[in-house]
This record gives C-alpha cells, structure tokens and sequence, in this order.
C-alpha cells in the first residue's frame, strides 16, 4: 500500500507565514507577593522567582508573566504605579529585576510584565503635582491634563460631573482640594480613588509609557501585559449616560476561580 509524505514538502513549508511566538506559547502567571520569598520576610520577592525557574522551566512554560512589581503604596496589590521605572523594595531592587530576566533567558524563558497604563497611584508624582499646583495658572492646566479632572455639577460644583461608577463600586469620582484650602475639581478613577485615570489623549501621556516600555524592553523584557484597554479611551464631555458605561458594567477578563 502507498501512503503519502508525513512531512510538509519544503516548498509549502516556506510560504506558510510564521506565528508569532505567543500565539502557540505556555504562558505562566506569577504573583511575585505570594509565589516565593527568598529571603524569609515573610514576603514573596522577586529572588524567589529567580530561585523557582528552573522549575518552570521543567514545565515547559515558554514565557512567565509577572504581576506589577513596581513601587506602589499597595492600595491595590501593586496595580497604583508611583514609580514605572523602580522596583518597590517589598520586593527587592533594580539589580534584582535584571537578575531574573537574565537567568530566565539562560534557561530559555522570556519575561513579560504588566504595565497598567489606564492610571497610576494617587502618590505618582504626576498627580500630586496636579494637586499641588494652582489650577489657574498654565503649569497647573498642564499638569492637570495628564489626568481626567473635571469641574463638579449644580450650582456649587458639589456634585460629580457625571453618574459613572467605579468597577470598585461607588461613584468614579472625588473631589479635590485646592492648594488655597477651597474645594475644587473632580478627578476620574475608574478603580480606586487612589488610582488617578490618566489622559490617553495628552501627548505626554503617550509618550512617557512609549519610554517606559522602552526602558524595559532595554533591560530585556519581551514584552508587557497592558492591563484594562477598554477604558482608556473615554468621551472627553464626560456626560451623563442612560445607564452606567460598559467598563463598570462588565469587565473585559474575567478572573478563572
């Protein structure tokens, strides 16, 4: 009996576009907080992914995805950003963070972390620069257009600007204090109070995350997870809705219990 090849013939074999890695990858999540502490604080840290690859490895995991390790007040799990470019000391240092990608590529892994562009923690400099600075004056314009402040409703702009709810619950919007003591504008966060909403439609905005990733991708990351994609672009009104809008209804991921 005559059976035909088993293999691709070369010629098809080259005309077939090739997949992007990450399309057929084993992609392992990890929670640096929780997933190994090496230094026995009590406290997963980033020393204690390193230790842990050669098990993966063995897994056969081709890439690890890492929670945010940046540093953070940690109002939510290391998702409030206030320095994009550091490591928080919860979890060691700079010089820790070039020791796991290096060892990850030694053993064939590449790396890949989580970014969160759509806001930063309220102590980014970013922000408490907008509070600081006269919103009157062209610095303070500025330094508030990197966020999504807007002036209250009713006569007295006591009221939100609009009824958007946080995916946290309650209302998407506080209100701030003036550097003078009155009361002031409304800043959105679509999460937590202390995760500012920042402007996508501001230049500097894009710009800053373009060099962010930049200095990664430099150290060597393969990439970044950029978390919440559906809420960045928001009507710049900011008017009331019928109902509340998509991303505080449902969320695009859902977590696999």
């Amino acid at each position: 009996m005559t059976t035909g090849p088993l293999s691709t013939p070369p010629s098809e074999a080259r005309n077939r576009p090739q997949n992007p890695w990450w399309v057929d990858a084993v992609i392992y999540q990890v929670y640096p907080r929780s997933f190994a502490d090496a230094d026995g604080n009590g406290m997963g840290d980033l020393a204690g992914v390193t230790a842990r690859l050669p098990y993966l490895q063995q897994l056969g995991v081709d890439a690890v995805w890492l929670s945010p390790f940046y540093v953070s007040p940690q109002k939510d799990g290391g998702y409030d950003v206030a320095d994009y470019r550091d490591v928080d000391p919860l979890f060691g240092t700079l010089a820790d963070a070039d020791a796991l990608i290096d060892a990850a590529h030694e053993a064939g892994l590449r790396i890949i972390v989580d970014l969160v562009p759509n806001h930063t923690s309220s102590a980014h400099p970013w922000f408490t620069e907008a509070l600081a600075t006269d919103p009157d004056t062209e610095e303070g314009r500025a330094a508030r257009d990197r966020y999504m402040f807007r002036p209250g409703a009713g006569a007295d702009g006591s009221e939100p600007p609009n009824n958007w709810q946080s995916t946290f619950g309650g209302q998407a919007w506080t209100r701030t204090t003036n550097p003078d003591g009155t009361p002031g504008d409304w800043y959105l966060h679509l999460f937590d109070s202390s995760q500012p909403d920042l402007n996508w439609e501001n230049p500097e905005v894009r710009d800053e995350f373009e060099d962010i990733l930049r200095f990664w991708l430099d150290r060597g990351w393969t990439g970044s997870g950029w978390t919440w994609p559906t809420g960045w672009s928001r009507p710049r009104a900011c008017r009331t809705t019928p109902s509340a809008p998509a991303w505080s209804r449902t969320p695009a991921w859902r977590r696999r219990r």
